[in-house]
């Protein structure tokens, strides 16, 4: 676990506090050193700025977006059920009185329907499609989560592959040290031919390795361009981990809770609720307001025009659909059973991927604290093997294999260090809080998917006009 303490809200500029008095510089060389750190900083692309640029750039967050616009569309019609309707008909025809005799009746109707009593169907339908909002807001932050968590393992990665060529680099021209010292000594005579060809055949390994570490790089920066939109740059150190649960059983506890898709499988059930009473409405009387003016005229023949109007009321009653009704109400029975079972799985998958992350991060704590110290203790391996093959003490074999197993310490550690930040992240991810709100992120004016039920919830005319509401006559199927 970290040391430091930090809140919930920590903001991804923030840097690690450090202890007084464990580390000082003389007056002018830690101000040299403050200025050429935060200057570094300026320039460097931080985590915060990757997060950004992933969350904007996101086609994934931009299909979870619409799917909240067309689940707010359908309670909009579902509640347009309760709303009057009007419709206007003409009939034009050709009635032959004759073989040279004809007349052109003409009807002109205009009707109006208000539903008075619809069994509940419009309220529970409008209730049940609003709720599916709620529930797709909450999938959306799952796709949130996702491009956060993404954006973080491949910000992480550019810096761990970073580090390996930067290592396999070093490692390269160490062996050539090394090489260059054995023959020189093998043409005094201190070593043999065998000392000279090891160093060989581990600098052409040295070299193979340096070449699979730069591809590697070049796939986490493609991984990168296609997360956050663009290939990184310098990147700068990640800040401190966030706050996270202290304990397993806390995290588990505030994802049984917060978990997007626990909340998500929450919500459906209540929808598939809000169904069953919808279908039993069908099952009732349905009462209705209708309004009609007619007007009929014959074209070429005047003052033969007349109007009517009406204002009545409509029941309908069901006595009997063939068992379809009934149909529906036990199908949406059995939805509620469903959802009832997803709401099980969600928690089951929400405590698991709690746990897995939960173990991820602690064994990658542990791995780093055995790999600093096996970095430390092959450091000081290799230095002395380098000292007593300087006296014959040791081969060239010796110094070579000291010095691989301090590149191997330095790799894993190096691997060890993402994988910590990644699982702590995924630990965020597992109880719900990986959010651009949670992290702090200045995300500008990018509009919440919250508002647009909002502006179109009473709108009952216009649509956005776009290349695909062009309308054309097309005399082809």
């Amino acid at each position: 676990m970290n040391d430091g303490k930090y809140s919930l809200g920590w903001g991804l500029g923030m840097s690690k506090p450090v202890n007084q008095g464990t580390f000082r510089l003389p007056g002018v060389i830690a101000i040299a050193f403050i200025g050429a750190t935060l200057g570094g900083a300026a320039s460097a692309e931080t985590l915060a700025d990757a997060l950004v640029r992933g969350y904007k750039n996101s086609p994934e967050l931009d299909a979870g977006r619409a799917n909240v616009r067309v689940f707010s569309e359908q309670a909009v019609q579902a509640r347009s059920g309760g709303r009057p309707t009007v419709q206007g008909t003409v009939n034009l025809t050709t009635q032959f009185l004759g073989l040279e005799d004809f007349i052109f009746p003409t009807t002109l109707q205009l009707d109006v329907t208000q539903p008075l009593f619809t069994g509940g169907q419009v309220e529970n339908a409008t209730e049940a499609a609003e709720t599916r909002i709620t529930a797709e807001e909450a999938r959306l932050v799952v796709t949130e989560q996702n491009v956060l968590l993404t954006t973080v393992a491949a910000y992480m990665d550019v810096r761990r592959d970073q580090t390996l060529v930067s290592l396999g680099k070093n490692n390269v021209r160490v062996i050539n040290e090394q090489l260059r010292a054995a023959r020189e000594r093998f043409d005094v005579g201190e070593v043999t031919r065998t000392d000279v060809a090891q160093a060989e055949a581990r600098l052409a390994a040295a070299q193979g390795a340096l070449a699979a570490s730069q591809g590697q790089l070049e796939l986490s920066r493609e991984a990168y361009l296609r997360v956050v939109g663009a290939y990184p740059g310098r990147l700068a150190p990640p800040p401190p981990l966030p706050d996270l649960p202290k304990d397993l059983d806390e995290a588990i506890s505030i994802t049984l809770t917060d978990e997007p898709n626990v909340r998500a499988a929450r919500l459906e059930r209540v929808a598939a609720s809000s169904d069953v009473r919808t279908a039993i409405g069908a099952l009732l009387p349905q009462v209705s307001l209708l309004a009609q003016v007619q007007h009929a005229d014959t074209v070429n023949i005047p003052f033969d025009g007349d109007t009517d109007a009406s204002l009545g009321f409509q029941i309908i009653i069901p006595f009997y659909t063939g068992g379809f009704n009934y149909s529906n109400v036990r199908e949406a029975q059995a939805e509620v059973d469903a959802r009832e079972a997803d709401i099980n799985t969600a928690l089951r998958n929400a405590a698991q991927a709690a746990g897995n992350a939960w173990a991820d991060l602690r064994v990658a704590r542990s791995s780093i604290k055995a790999g600093r110290l096996q970095v430390r203790a092959a450091q000081i391996a290799f230095e002395g093997v380098q000292e007593e093959a300087k006296v014959g003490a040791r081969t060239t074999l010796d110094v070579l294999d000291a010095e691989q197993e301090l590149l191997d310490a330095r790799g894993d550690l190096a691997t060890a260090q993402r994988d910590e930040y990644v699982a702590a992240y995924s630990v965020l991810f597992a109880v719900g809080k990986l959010t651009t709100g949670h992290l702090g992120l200045d995300l500008g004016d990018v509009q919440s998917v919250t508002s647009y039920y909002d502006s179109v919830r009473d709108k009952t005319f216009g649509y956005s006009p776009d290349d695909d509401t062009v309308w054309s006559l097309s005399y082809r199927p």
